[in-house]
């Protein structure tokens, strides 16, 4: 489950993914391509024989878990290389259990944004060179090079120059009377007296000086062949027991920026020993007279050299839906059910972790390999049914949902089955934590049916229910309930752990996974061969309810007696619930947008007022004062934030 940018201050974290990586929506070869399921090709892969007994269904669960939610995975983050081996993972487990994974150019990938990655390969190396001519090679631990780097081979003079720092505006420049033509540059990072002693720069917060692309490129118009970054001092300190910490590979950048040099990033300890070689000061005594002074240190470290070489490896990552169909037969076939759930997670953290202070792999155990496995499950124990008269089953694995449910909304916007003859959809989301055998389920009444058939099933496997109304929420479900299609949505609950780096597989429940892939095994059996009929939305939770609403030309309409356009939100909302009204989807360039909502938020107050029905939100919307800034209050996961909304004239 998505929880985006938890407070504003997060922001200023900047998860360093893809920095030079330009993306794009991927249409694939045809996004409209639909099939008929009643002519679904026949299975010609090879298909695994799987005994149903506990025991070896939670050995299953346990070992793709274990895969899952292993640190090789890299927390399945966008574009990198532990989504890309999740989603193959879950293309071989889907072919042995049987379905049909040769739907979209002969594999299973329905493709939805492509963006250019680069990684760190395996050919770097390098080593100072005295002036002696003795060397000294780096070891891997003590420098790291980054993504803003070129790839190459190099051997370069050295020389310091400070902060790589050139402002008029404080009356500082490291470059003035240095000539850093040609050669490699020691650059400390951050910028001159971080005390704010001088009131220039910007004291302990952080200007423009001091990031990396500005001082790269200050580097690179002042002639220099690389740039060597190491920590300054009062950074180091600011570290748990003052550790001097590498920075990540992966650097963001601005967009227009090409890699031009190599960048490195070394250890303090390294350099130190290259400037006691030299006969130089060390950094901590070059930081403080650079600081008490506000002047500039620059120096070549005399017939010192840099020798070494950077290997950067470019390459397309994806993202995308993993499908597998099990083709329904006789006067059914036609129609489809639809199981899902979504196998991406946060990677590293960043702006959607609830430790965003860290830089650590976040698993996602529960979040959601848990339901992931749940799919995988259920697909090779349907998969394994007979029958003359059933609905086709698609299984999905949606990718990108922590971004804000963008695999399944690319689905039901082009989806391989037609949307009008898919029936029913069943999510699994954090499914991993069944505790007390208590099972939380949205959308019971969505369609006539499906509460006699969970509460028979529930039962049979000694499972309570807590029923939760209405089919939106902030999972994939959301956008085939979005469609009119009834749905179903299996979760066990939040934890201490969600969204955090110790979200792992000891936390998990596997017999609980087992449990509730069992109760809905029940269930599906009805879903696809008994009659489904759905039951509309009186509250009125339209797939387009953008409070205000929007023209056929998508301009804000006129509202009578008022100034200005309508007061446009931009917002789809689901179902009121107890705690107030989630928001679903947020348009982009909306005014929901600028005021930092997102989709998954929960709408509990208007300015003074409490938000509990559409009604409400509705009235509190069409009465506020444009060009005025209201106090908006919602619930982000287990967070209650406020955010500011304004409605321009």
């Amino acid at each position: 489950m998505p929880a985006v940018l938890l407070v504003l201050l997060l922001a200023i974290l900047g998860l360093c993914v893809g920095c030079q990586q330009q993306e794009s929506v991927a249409a694939g070869p045809d996004p409209d391509r639909q099939i008929n399921a009643s002519d679904s090709p026949a299975i010609t892969h090879p298909v695994a024989a799987y005994s149903f007994a506990d025991a070896q269904i939670d050995s299953r669960i346990l070992e793709d878990i274990s895969f899952l939610a292993s640190d090789e995975q890299e927390g399945r983050g966008p574009y990198s290389k532990g989504l890309q081996a999740s989603a193959e993972y879950i293309e071989e487990q889907f072919a042995s259990a049987g379905l049909d994974t040769k739907l979209i150019e002969g594999r299973p990938f329905q493709v939805f944004a492509s963006r250019e990655r680069v990684d760190l390969g395996e050919n770097n190396r390098l080593a100072f060179q005295s002036a002696d001519g003795s060397s000294q090679t780096i070891t891997g631990d003590d420098y790291r090079p980054l993504s803003p780097s070129t790839s190459g081979e190099f051997d370069l003079p050295l020389a310091f120059a400070g902060y790589g720092i050139s402002s008029p505006r404080n009356v500082y420049d490291d470059y003035v009377d240095f000539d850093a033509t040609g050669k490699a540059l020691i650059v400390l990072r951050h910028e001159p007296d971080q005390t704010g002693r001088t009131q220039k720069f910007a004291g302990s917060d952080t200007s423009k000086y001091a990031y990396l692309s500005s001082k790269v490129d200050n580097a690179i118009q002042h002639g220099a062949a690389a740039v060597i970054f190491v920590t300054d001092e009062v950074a180091v300190q600011k570290e748990k027991k003052g550790a001097d910490k590498l920075l990540s590979f992966q650097i963001r950048m601005p967009k227009d920026f090409q890699p031009k040099i190599p960048v490195i990033h070394m250890k303090r300890s390294a350099v130190d020993a290259l400037l006691k070689q030299a006969d130089k000061p060390s950094l901590s005594e070059l930081e403080t007279r650079i600081d008490e002074g506000l002047q500039p240190n620059s120096f070549d470290v005399a017939d010192a050299r840099v020798i070494g070489e950077v290997e950067i490896e470019t390459s397309e990552r994806t993202q995308q839906n993993v499908l597998g169909v099990f083709p329904g037969k006789g006067k059914l076939a036609s129609e489809v059910v639809v199981v899902g759930a979504h196998y991406d997670h946060l990677g590293y953290g960043g702006s959607g972790s609830l430790a965003p202070w860290t830089r650590e792999i976040h698993n996602g155990a529960d979040d959601n390999a848990s339901g992931t496995v749940a799919l995988l499950e259920t697909a090779r124990q349907c998969a394994a049914w007979d029958g003359a008269d059933r609905r086709t089953m698609l299984f999905i694995a949606f990718g990108a949902e922590e971004q804000g449910l963008i695999g399944s909304e690319y689905y039901v916007r082009h989806p391989l089955f037609a949307v009008e003859n898919t029936v029913a959809m069943l999510n699994y989301d954090m499914v991993g934590r069944l505790r007390k055998d208590r099972l939380t389920v949205y959308g019971h009444n969505t369609a006539e049916e499906f509460e006699a058939w969970m509460d028979e099933a529930a039962a049979k496997h000694d499972i309570t229910i807590n029923k939760i109304p209405g089919g939106y929420g902030p999972s994939d479900h959301a956008s085939f309930y979005g469609r009119g299609i009834p749905v179903m949505h299996d979760f066990t609950g939040f934890h201490s752990q969600y969204h955090r780096p110790s979200d792992d597989i000891e936390h998990i429940n596997v017999p609980g996974i087992r449990k509730i892939v069992g109760m809905n095994i029940e269930i599906l059996q009805h879903l696809v061969k008994d009659e489904i009929v759905p039951i509309k939305n009186a509250e009125g939770s339209l797939l387009d309810l953008y409070f205000g609403g929007i023209s056929s030309a998508g301009q804000p309409e006129k509202e009578e007696g008022k100034e200005g356009g309508k007061r446009a939100l931009g917002v789809q909302v689901g179902d009121p619930q107890p705690s107030g009204i989630p928001v679903i989807k947020v348009t982009q360039g909306s005014v929901a947008e600028k005021a930092g909502l997102r989709g998954g938020d929960i709408l509990t107050g208007w300015g003074e007022a409490k938000i509990k029905t559409i009604d409400e939100l509705r009235s509190a919307v069409r009465a506020t004062q444009l060009d005025k800034k209201i106090p908006v209050r919602i619930m982000r996961g287990m967070l209650e934030l406020e955010v500011e909304v304004e409605f321009p004239q």
